[in-house]
């Protein structure tokens, strides 16, 4: 059986305000999750309100292609997002990120989406450190288990900004597609402070997949597969059946398009994050 290992990394260097801290990732075995600890100078674990006060964007680059490009907000979310009905939320000090799905129902299934590291030549991190109020070292977990393969399908979050000037319907043509290997799991529509979004529509191929869905009815649906809501987006999860079959391939699509109802006040800049499987026909 591939037993799972937490093994600990070395610790991110250059932790400074306004700077970039980063660090590489040992290439071995199959990775499941790499957790960030931060701690301040006396080894506490920082609380949640003082990791977003001190810690900004995250990327996360495999042979100097991003696989993560995020928030630490967004990724203690997205934990909660997936784990709050588990009563798996936010914890002091860490910042999780799963490479395995975690809410689809077998190991075999979960571990479709690990990370092999058998063509991995390099796996590093990147940490923008907005602040030093209290963190002072950022330590590094990986999750691994000893099996030997390729990286084959993999998950990504990746960050796009957005912007609009007005309340209303705002269409968004701008997402990528990728190519026929890519496939969207979920989007996260960031809600700034005093807007509202009232309801989403996302259109495939000219076809409304999606189709005004209020945030009360949208709610529901996230909460029957075991999501929950975070306030300050509005999830968009194509995952629901919570099998590897909830997903909308890009295969062929030439028109992939949303439209977000903006209520209250007009948004301004905004990130939509998306969860997006790559590698859908490569061979592990």
């Amino acid at each position: 059986m591939a037993y799972r290992q937490l093994k600990k990394e070395p610790n991110l260097r250059g932790i400074a305000a306004s700077a970039v801290a980063n660090g590489e990732v040992t290439n071995r075995g199959t990775h499941y999750a790499t957790f960030l600890q931060c701690l301040d100078s006396n080894g506490v674990p920082l609380t949640r309100t003082e990791i977003l006060a001190d810690l900004g964007d995250i990327v996360v680059r495999i042979n100097g292609e991003q696989y993560v490009d995020a928030t630490a907000d967004l990724l203690l979310d997205l934990q909660k997002f997936y784990g709050d009905a588990d009563n798996a939320g936010n914890v002091d000090g860490i910042v999780p990120i799963y490479w395995e799905r975690p809410k689809l129902a077998t190991f075999q299934e979960r571990s479709i989406f690990a990370l092999g590291s058998e063509n991995m030549d390099s796996f590093t991190i990147d940490a923008k450190v907005d602040a030093v109020n209290v963190l002072s070292s950022i330590e590094v977990f990986s999750q691994v288990t000893p099996e030997r393969r390729r990286i084959g399908q993999h998950v990504r979050i990746s960050k796009f900004p957005q912007s609009f000037a007005s309340t209303g319907v705002q269409e968004i043509t701008t997402l990528p597609k990728e190519g026929d290997d890519v496939a969207y799991l979920a989007m996260h529509i960031q809600i700034p402070s005093g807007s509202d979004i009232t309801e989403v529509t996302c259109k495939l191929g000219g076809n409304d997949i999606f189709d005004e869905v209020s945030d009360e009815l949208n709610q529901v649906l996230l909460e029957r597969s075991g999501r929950v809501p975070q306030s300050g987006y509005f999830h968009v999860s194509f995952d629901m059946s919570n099998d590897i079959a909830g997903m909308i391939p890009m295969a062929g699509v030439k028109d992939w398009r949303q439209q977000i109802t903006w209520a209250t006040q007009a948004p301004s800049n905004f990130n939509i994050f998306t969860e997006r499987i790559f590698g859908l026909n490569v061979r592990k």
